[in-house]
């Protein structure tokens, strides 16, 4: 059975080919086009991992982590953004797992993510 991520992403071109790369990765993807929609999917369906935006309408991704944080909901996450995590001034407390700076090459995204469901669930050998 493959993974399940989570896409968070307000820019429709981004949004279609880092979906296509976690496809092409074997990966089963869910999207959201803001917070308040990301927050609502990753509610109705157990996802694996999240990749979320910052900036959004409505409901930014910080803001969407934390509500799913406080829920229980506590699978790894990416938050991907232009703005730097010292200007996100989230400090120890932020709720994802890494950080990555826009733009950022899809491949190396769908590494961190593969990175992180390893530490998660390590491989059996």
């Amino acid at each position: 059975m493959s993974q399940r991520v989570l896409l968070v992403e307000d820019e429709i071109m981004i949004l279609m080919v880092v979906e296509m790369a976690f496809h092409e990765a074997g990966f089963e993807v869910v999207v959201a086009s803001d917070g308040q929609m990301g927050l609502e999917v990753a509610r109705a369906k157990a996802v694996d991992a999240i990749v979320t935006d910052y900036m959004m309408p409505g409901l930014d991704g910080i803001a969407m982590l934390t509500a799913l944080r406080s829920e229980g909901i506590d699978v790894p996450a990416i938050m991907v953004t232009a703005i730097s995590r010292a200007q996100l001034d989230v400090g120890e407390t932020a709720p994802f797992d890494r950080h990555m700076v826009k733009p950022v090459d899809e491949d190396e995204l769908v590494e961190a993510v593969r990175d992180l469901l390893r530490q998660v669930v390590p491989s059996e050998a």
